[in-house]
């Protein structure tokens, strides 16, 4: 068994994570301000700078703690797909890409995927020195693992915030066939041991579209009501 993903939980709900270079750290994600001082906490503790962040999408919930990082590492290159800067701005980040990814780069020890369907400029991350997916919301693993497109009641905001659902099952479908992968490390809920398995059982779910039992819509509308206050210029966290 490889090492577990160097995993930031902000609540248990909201992760980001440290993937150690020869150079020092990349940081996949920035979740939400409150969770930077312990990515900085954990950066200092393992004894080198965060290079560089990487971003699998620029929704609030993943691209919100930009400026903090930055403001710790001016230095850090940002990487994300352009179809996703307009969040950047649309949260008020003064933060801004230095590089473009489109998917098929390598970035040190990773590999970009392209993922669309959560955004338009989703991407996925795979480290092949240890076989760690870094599949932002693609899938989501609060309680058993699901396609984002599959409602979870307790944690709705991912699947309403959505915009081409077809498109993300087609990409999890693709990512589930990924060769020899040990981890399966995602944007909500713990990362996952030996995946594939669980992986196309959450495909083929998808894939046959369930609708979610009255109860499951009731208290997702109610839980997405609940955190509408949250959102910063309509941008939805997911």
């Amino acid at each position: 068994m490889t090492q577990a993903p160097i995993r930031l939980s902000l609540f248990g709900l909201i992760n980001t994570y440290l993937v150690p270079e020869r150079d020092g750290l990349s940081l996949i994600d920035t979740a939400l301000p409150p969770l930077a001082p312990r990515i900085l906490g954990a950066a200092r503790q393992l004894g080198q700078p965060i290079r560089r962040i990487l971003l699998t999408h620029g929704h609030s919930d993943h691209a919100g703690g930009l400026d903090a990082v930055l403001q710790a590492f001016p230095d850090a290159e940002l990487w994300m797909h352009p179809a996703d800067e307009h969040y950047l701005g649309e949260l008020g980040l003064r933060a801004r890409p230095t590089h473009a990814l489109h998917g098929g780069e390598q970035v040190g020890s990773l590999r970009v995927l392209a993922t669309a369907g959560h955004s338009l400029g989703h991407l996925a991350f795979l480290d092949g020195r240890d076989g760690t997916l870094y599949a932002g919301d693609t899938f989501t693993s609060l309680g058993r693992l699901r396609v984002v497109t599959e409602l979870n009641p307790w944690l709705p905001m991912p699947t309403f915030g959505t915009p081409d659902p077809a498109q993300a099952r087609q990409s999890a479908a693709r990512l589930a066939e990924l060769p020899h992968l040990n981890w399966l490390a995602l944007g909500h809920g713990r990362p996952i041991s030996q995946p594939q398995k669980a992986m196309r059982g959450a495909v083929a779910r998808a894939q046959l579209e369930p609708s979610p039992a009255a109860w499951e819509l009731a208290v997702a509308r109610r839980i997405d009501a609940l955190v509408q206050p949250s959102k910063v210029r309509g941008s939805r966290p997911a």
